[in-house]
């Protein structure tokens, strides 16, 4: 099983004109070698991986190594390549998530790489980081707007009724007693969040690297770090993805609001803004 580093590692520049160079059999091996690696990381992330075992991704993959198989004329394998690449425009057009959307852009960049295509291979897997990053946005905003106190459907009706018809005091014991019980509950719903967006940030690490191994000025290709703070009982109680612009600015996301932060030897600002992340 092949990890991210190893397809990253197998991204070396093309020799040659477009078309010209021979296929390289590494990355061939490592694209078809990461499919438990990506299959272990939707599970991670809660998402159905039956799209990535059949269906138009499952057909990609018997052509790539129909490309990989030994003895096989140029022109068949270029078909070949060139039928996994229609199969996995197919498999992107029928998928919603942003992380499998991910992995089968990064497919189609590696494919037009293999191609010897520089500018579309850019392009997808681009796109690539770009829908890992927003799969990211996606976790973290779901765990930073979980139901609390006065949020839950089932809880709300029966606070209503226990406020009406208790005593200021009691009411104020329980109401703390359910506060302690809902923090529990976020701080589960926030430590699955950093796990399920630490997975996924190692992969687009990996995918920024491939992004810059495809020949992209490093300043073009953003760099991302999570952070996250605690409660007095250990818990996760927040969780950042901050996206580094260069070395005195950087924006920050807390699956609520986005800031900016820009610093110098002085002082350092913060303000609210639109950009993305």
């Amino acid at each position: 099983m092949a990890k991210w580093d190893e397809l990253v590692q197998a991204v070396l520049p093309r020799a040659g004109g477009r078309l010209e160079a021979p296929i390289p059999v590494s990355l061939l091996d490592a694209m078809l070698g990461v499919q438990e690696t990506q299959l272990d990381l939707l599970r991670g992330l809660r998402r159905d991986v039956r799209a990535f075992e059949r269906g138009p991704f499952h057909t990609a993959r018997q052509h790539l190594r129909a490309v990989r198989s030994e003895g096989l004329p140029r022109d068949v394998q270029l078909e070949r390549l060139r039928a996994a690449r229609e199969s996995l425009k197919e498999a992107l057009a029928l998928e919603h998530d942003k992380a499998r959307q991910s992995l089968l852009a990064l497919h189609l960049g590696l494919c037009w790489w293999l191609f010897g295509a520089e500018r579309d291979a850019r392009e997808w897997t681009h796109l690539a980081h770009r829908s890992a990053v927003e799969a990211m946005k996606e976790i973290l905003v779901d765990a930073s707007n979980t139901p609390g106190l006065t949020r839950n459907r089932l809880l709300d009706p029966a606070l209503n009724f226990f406020m009406f018809f208790t005593s200021a005091a009691t009411l104020g014991a329980g109401y703390l007693f359910w506060d302690r019980v809902l923090s529990r509950h976020t701080g589960k719903v926030m430590g699955r969040a950093l796990t399920q967006l630490e997975s996924l940030g190692d992969y687009v690490d990996a995918l920024g690297e491939i992004r810059l191994r495809l020949g992209e000025i490093p300043s073009d290709v953003a760099r991302y770090e999570l952070t996250h703070g605690v409660d007095d009982r250990q818990s996760v109680a927040r969780i950042t993805i901050r996206k580094l612009i260069n070395d005195r600015e950087a924006i920050y996301f807390n699956g609520r609001e986005t800031r900016k932060v820009t610093w110098n030897d002085q002082e350092r600002s913060e303000v609210l803004t639109r950009e993305r992340i």
